[in-house]
């Protein structure tokens, strides 16, 4: 119920934004751009009590994608993006981090007509997570079912070319991650990132 209200509660800004000022998709008719930053989680995402043990951490995030024209302010967004989550050395060798990949399914809309301008944006985000655990005598690779999430986000645009601008931002995201023989992973983060938009 809370991932459909807080899905619900973006459309509706973008729809009252969009009521009272010009709103375009993107940079031109389609966009390009390729996202790079970092992951926060907001908690330990494997639990003692569920079978997880160990702390998540911050680490690296990467993303890219296309936009394109839908109806009047809306914009959709197509993108594949990798975030990676450092791992207690206690549980993962060396340390090694969890990465999530997935794809992006969503809505987007620029507000604004001046070289600074706001955009936001949520869809459908896929999870699916891999990463190495200490075992007796050797590392075991676990990996997860795919999975469906949200991801929900908003930054600015800043004009620097005809057609390009850089774009930073912070998404928030969510899933709940099955793997097999294990229980499910419930999965909550903030990514803050920049992007370099190109418009064609």
């Amino acid at each position: 119920m809370r991932q459909r209200s807080g899905f619900t509660t973006v459309l509706l800004a973008v729809a009252v934004l969009g009521g009272t000022a010009e709103a375009y998709c993107q940079e031109g008719p389609f966009g390009f751009q390729i996202r790079g930053g970092f992951t926060r989680p907001l908690a330990g995402f494997r639990d003692p009590a569920q079978g997880w043990e160990g702390e998540a951490r911050s680490g690296s995030s990467l993303a890219m994608g296309f936009t394109f024209p839908l109806f009047r302010v809306f914009g959709g967004y197509l993108g594949f993006s990798e975030h990676r989550f450092g791992c207690d050395e206690a549980v993962c060798p060396r340390g090694k981090p969890w990465v999530a990949t997935g794809f992006d399914v969503a809505l987007r809309s620029v507000i604004g007509r001046g070289r600074l301008r706001g955009w936001i944006q949520g869809g459908i985000h896929t999870h699916r997570m891999e990463g190495r655990l200490r075992g007796n005598p050797n590392p075991v690779t676990s990996r997860s079912d795919d999975s469906g999430g949200y991801e929900v986000g908003a930054g600015v645009l800043i004009q620097v070319g005809e057609r390009t601008s850089l774009a930073p931002g912070v998404r928030y995201g969510l899933g709940n991650v099955p793997f097999e023989g294990r229980s499910t992973l419930g999965l909550r983060y903030m990514v803050f990132d920049i992007g370099l938009m190109l418009g064609f």
